[in-house]
């Protein structure tokens, strides 16, 4: 384990805690502007870019810690909350910085990041409607046993102090997720998931120093994390029904193809928002005022679902559900022990994911797919068939792969990039083709909608500063322009300094959608879990294949630092 390392994941973790904290802000504040919901996307991906290099700046921590206080304090203000309870959070927050280990400090930044309870505790009504005494005592006792496990002394092994503060993170991430549902689906009485809160919070500090295999004791606290992130989305799902155009889309979609016709052709998106019963003012619009009616996704966004739709499936966000649980899973399964927990908290402790995947139902199976080729890029063949299908199901896919086929070119040689490409394209083709054959100018109109369509702006990025302040909406064209000159500058600079960039090839793509006439928030879920999946040193074993020789040479030093021997908006979310 270096320092280097876990910088770079509690920066993750920190950038986790900033969104899910602007979210819940803004869930307490629905009638608020979105453009302190926007700064919080920019916090989250600065610090995210800046965990990128081989070894982050050193003063990244103090700056992390500040984000998280600027972020904190002005959403308890602007909620009208308890300025000095919040002042008093923010000095706790820094004494404990300075009382932590000089190496576990950015853990602590972390930790204060993730406990987003602090803006309902904090807010004009801690206990506001059916909030249960039991979530907020688990809320409270999770934050001092983390506090307590970073102050902890007991242990001069460093992996083993890692381990009993990821533990603590993990807690304080599932607790916090349970609190934040309860802003969205409030409970009768107790419900499943404020019983599990408790019981972690009362669990994982004893499984931190129990004495039981690593393995095992960390496969216990995951599991009963995942435990309470499932029961969390159970109750989203079974208390808020489809209520944003996305989800209406590939189930409307897997309808019309299992009778017989070519969604392409037949798709009409507000007749899909008026079957599921919603408002028709949800529908996507171009800019000119006019609802959308084509289907803007790629074959793969639909065919997922049409199976369990011809079972008789109402509502497919529990497929969604399923899809992130896998994710995770198999990541968690990819990582070393020590760091497991932090990766579990980085997916459970994730607001974009819960509001955007499973709440509002946005499809996130090319950010499982595109995580699946970075796990396994040693496979010559199952990672670029992943990012193929993952380009097949939705449009951020394919920012992504041009930075994929990069690092494989940087990492393997040019004749392999080329291989992968040819794999790539035929999965990428494969599932849309018949589409293409029966209906080629609806498919490519429709699919390329959401970049070449006039489609109206929106999102959390660049252009929201145009459309909920004083700055000007630019024309749409130099939102564009600006996107391609962060596409490519970030290419050059990962091809130039792509020893020093581990991170680089897996978190630039998102910064041009940052800058797009659209971002829209589930652009940016997957990008904690796609950090956690390309840093070699959180990943058990060598994944990356033994190169040529003449590869060798021209890798030498190591690509990436060897393993050490000892894881609801009521707006439209279509693109």
């Amino acid at each position: 384990m270096t320092s280097n390392t876990l910088l770079r994941a509690a920066l993750v973790l920190t950038a986790t805690g900033i969104v899910s904290a602007s979210s819940v802000r803004h869930a307490i504040d629905e009638g608020g502007t979105d453009l302190p919901f926007a700064i919080g996307y920019a916090f989250y991906l600065a610090l995210i870019l800046i965990a990128t290099p081989l070894r982050p700046p050193r003063w990244a921590a103090p700056l992390g810690f500040a984000l998280v206080a600027l972020t904190y304090v002005v959403a308890v203000l602007t909620l009208q909350g308890n300025a000095v309870a919040i002042a008093l959070y923010v000095v706790a927050a820094y004494l404990g910085y300075l009382a932590t280990p000089a190496m576990f400090r950015p853990l602590t930044v972390a930790a204060f990041a993730l406990w987003t309870p602090a803006l309902r505790f904090f807010g004009p009504e801690p206990l506001a409607g059916q909030f249960p005494p039991i979530l907020a005592l688990a809320s409270v006792l999770a934050l001092f046993n983390l506090v307590a496990a970073l102050l902890d002394r007991s242990t001069q092994q460093p992996e083993e102090r890692l381990r009993r503060i990821g533990l603590g993170l993990l807690a304080v991430a599932s607790v916090a997720t349970v609190v934040e549902r309860h802003l969205v689906v409030e409970s009768i009485g107790i419900a499943p998931d404020d019983v599990m809160a408790l019981v972690i919070v009362g669990t994982l500090p004893l499984l931190s120093v129990a004495r039981l295999r690593p393995a095992t004791r960390d496969a216990l606290a995951t599991g009963l994390a995942l435990a309470a992130f499932s029961l969390t989305a159970m109750a989203l799902l079974l208390g808020k029904g489809y209520h944003v155009d996305a989800v209406t889309v590939p189930h409307h979609a897997a309808e019309e193809l299992l009778a017989g016709q070519d969604p392409y052709k037949t798709f009409d998106l507000p007749e899909a928002l008026a079957e599921f019963g919603l408002d028709p003012q949800l529908v996507t619009h171009y800019d000119n005022g006019q609802p959308v009616h084509s289907l803007n996704y790629p074959a793969l966004n639909f065919l997922v679902v049409t199976p369990f739709v011809a079972l008789g499936l109402t509502d497919i966000r529990w497929i969604y559900l399923a899809e992130i649980l896998i994710e995770v899973l198999v990541l968690l399964r990819a990582v070393r022990i020590p760091w497991r927990p932090l990766v579990a908290a980085a997916a459970v402790g994730n607001t974009i994911i819960v509001r955007q995947s499973i709440l509002a139902g946005v499809d996130p199976t090319w950010s499982m797919l595109t995580i699946f080729a970075w796990l396994f890029v040693s496979s010559r063949t199952f990672s670029p068939a992943a990012m193929g299908l993952a380009i097949a199901s939705r449009q951020p896919a394919w920012f992504v792969a041009p930075f994929y086929l990069l690092a494989i070119w940087k990492r393997d040689g040019r004749h392999e990039a080329l291989r992968r490409a040819g794999i790539i394209g035929v999965t990428a083709l494969l599932p849309n083709l018949p589409f293409i054959i029966d209906a080629p100018r609806e498919y490519f109109e429709g699919i390329t909608a959401p970049m070449l369509g006039a489609l109206a702006p929106y999102g959390v990025g660049f252009v929201r500063l145009g459309l909920d302040s004083q700055f000007p909406l630019l024309p749409r064209e130099l939102y564009g322009a600006l996107s391609a000159i962060a596409f490519v500058g970030l290419a050059v600079v990962l091809w130039r300094y792509w020893r020093h960039l581990p991170l680089g090839a897996v978190v630039f793509p998102f910064v041009p959608l940052y800058l797009a006439w659209r971002s829209l928030q589930n652009y940016f879920g997957s990008v904690p879990l796609l950090a956690m999946a390309g840093d070699d040193e959180l990943l058990a074993g060598t994944r990356v294949a033994a190169p040529t020789p003449s590869v060798a040479r021209a890798r030498a030093p190591s690509t990436m630092p060897a393993p050490a021997t000892s894881a609801a908006s009521p707006r439209s979310t279509a693109p």
